[in-house]
């Protein structure tokens, strides 16, 4: 794996490597081939004797929304420290003791990467592995350890990732007697490094200067969806640290898909439906007030659900049960972008002839949606010109470039979700008619 020049982690082939080995070994193991399983296969093999399934949220046992009563971990996590919770009393419990997460790290000359793939096997090393990182990260140096380093290993990764993993250890005995649980992020998309620089620039630290970052920075006070950013880096010369309300920033918006990975438009995975659990936020207006953040959990292993029941049990957990559609509901626009939207981009890449990961979804034209269809063309436009405008920027050193090379396309995106005229007095008519009916 190595970052190329807009940001990201892209495969790269051995030219001395044996061919027909590598067609057999990579192609099963990577989450977008053609050879390889797909969630369904995959959460059935694993899942399908105790789960019931779900057609969004694939297999599960119990699903849950709520928070950690105890400690720091819902202060040092992004949202409720659910996912940092459940690592941690696998380790309490003895059921593993080495736990594969994102980690923080200091870039160097040789390395300026500010998160990478690490093994801890201490309840310390855990927690600092808190927090989502938008951030490119790659697992093969991570996997070699696992292989050389005897032990039982939960690792914790977005949906593409585990699935990933999952393939490998059917394909690696190692590997699949060594690593005993997988722990689950709902995704929106990988992005780029350029999504800090983005960022980091705008509070006056340059890419490339960048020595710690947070993506998210809870605001007390505010909605859990209004988190901020804290960037430590150069400025001037002089080491600094700023902050910055998410929303007061460019480039804010996800539903843009700014420095999004191509593959990211091809997967209909939302909640990482080979995990044993998966873990997001809970994006739904009862809890989404609390400044401190709430998660959806989705249990798919006997013996984590049992970890859960006995954290509430204790006090240790404030979790509600809820029922899966609820769950979809907090990713609503995520699986609205995964389903829906993936069935129109199918149908594009097809129609231009061009391959395609096969899918759950089936290719397909909305008719009765144009423009729906025609947002799904602007986001993939969108995305592909973030890289190439942030680079052209970088290269100048002018982020404004970036914005005068985005805004138009953005206004044109904005254009399709502003109803027309006539759709604007049919709602207004509908408003209408309600009112005198309630009278």
């Amino acid at each position: 794996m190595q970052m190329d020049e807009y940001g990201k982690f892209t495969a790269t082939i051995n030219p001395l490597a044996e061919q027909s080995s590598f067609e057999l070994s990579v192609e099963a193991v990577c989450p977008f081939s053609s050879r390889a399983q797909n969630e369904d296969q995959i959460g059935q093999e694993l899942f399908g004797k105790d789960c019931p399934y779900h057609n969004k949220i694939g297999y599960y046992q119990a699903t849950y929304a709520g928070f950690v009563s105890e400690g720091n971990f819902r202060d040092r996590g992004s949202s409720g420290g659910m996912g940092t919770w459940i690592v941690t009393n696998l380790m309490l419990e003895g059921l593993v003791d080495r736990v594969i997460h994102v980690q923080p790290r200091h870039p160097c000359e040789d390395d300026s990467r500010l998160f990478h793939y690490q093994i801890s096997t201490t309840i310390e090393q855990v927690k600092q592995g808190a927090k989502s990182r938008y951030y490119p990260i790659e697992m093969s140096e991570v996997i070699r350890q696992v292989r050389e380093q005897p032990g039982r290993y939960v690792i914790v990764g977005i949906p593409c990732f585990l699935k990933a993993v999952r393939l490998l250890m059917r394909q690696d005995a190692i590997l699949a007697e060594r690593i005993k649980f997988c722990v689950g992020l709902v995704c929106g998309h990988l992005k780029s490094r350029r999504f800090a620089d983005m960022f980091a620039w705008q509070c006056g630290i340059e890419p490339g200067n960048i020595v710690e970052f947070d993506f998210r920075k809870k605001i007390p006070g505010r909605n859990a969806n209004k988190y901020g950013i804290e960037v430590v880096g150069l400025r001037d010369g002089q080491m600094v640290t700023d902050t910055s309300p998410v929303d007061k920033l460019y480039g804010k918006d996800w539903g843009l898909g700014f420095f999004k990975y191509k593959a990211c438009d091809y997967c209909d995975d939302v909640v990482a439906e080979a995990a044993d659990v998966s873990v997001g936020d809970a994006w739904l207006p009862q809890y989404i007030q609390d400044s401190q953040g709430t998660n959806v959990v989705i249990v798919r292993h006997s013996k984590i659900r049992e970890l859960l029941e006995q954290g509430i049990a204790m006090g240790k957990l404030k979790l509600d049960q809820i029922d899966a559609d609820e769950v979809v509901r907090s990713q609503e626009s995520g699986f609205r972008h995964r389903r829906e939207g993936l069935a129109y981009r199918l149908h594009l890449t097809a129609h231009q002839g061009e391959w395609h990961p096969p899918k759950r979804i089936q290719a397909r034209v909305n008719l009765f949606k144009p423009l729906f269809n025609k947002q799904q063309v602007m986001r993939v436009v969108l995305a592909k010109q973030s890289h190439i405008a942030f680079k052209q920027a970088v290269d100048v050193g002018d982020f404004h470039l970036f914005i005068k090379k985005m805004e138009p396309l953005i206004k044109q995106y904005r254009m399709l979700y502003k109803p027309s005229r006539w759709m604007q007095i049919a709602q207004r008519l509908k408003q209408l008619v309600k009112q005198m009916l309630g009278r």
